[in-house]
């Protein structure tokens, strides 16, 4: 079993609370796994628009804090990247803000999110 198999079958097990509690009312430990989990995710299979505009937004306010309590410094700058290009005024506190935000992205905002992974 591959390290993404185990992280698959983790995600789905009764050993975490993934998509199974609301992202608020997760431990801070949890919290790390959804937020990585969530944008790992949705990046891999439909980049940054689709991370904004799906409902891992709840989670996006702190992706970058949970990247780099892992140490994963170089994954906390591409997202903090992605979120001045998509939010440049500040990501909106209110996830639904975030996605409506999201479902109207310019052409240009769709452009840079898709280069900022590749």
């Amino acid at each position: 079993m591959n390290k993404n198999e185990i992280l698959i079958d983790l995600s789905e097990s009764k050993r975490t609370k993934f998509g199974k509690e609301d992202f608020a009312l997760q431990s801070l430990p949890q919290k790390v796994f959804s937020a990585i989990w969530d944008v790992e995710a949705q990046v891999n299979n439909g980049g940054f628009s689709q991370y904004f505009l799906n409902w891992s937004s709840k989670s996006a306010a702190f992706v970058v804090n949970a990247l780099e309590a892992i140490g994963a410094q170089a994954a906390a700058a591409v997202c903090s990247r992605a979120i001045s290009v998509a939010y440049p005024g500040g990501l909106p506190h209110d996830a639904e803000v975030i996605r409506s935000t999201a479902s109207e992205f310019s052409d240009e905002i769709l452009h840079r999110l898709a280069w900022i992974i590749r």
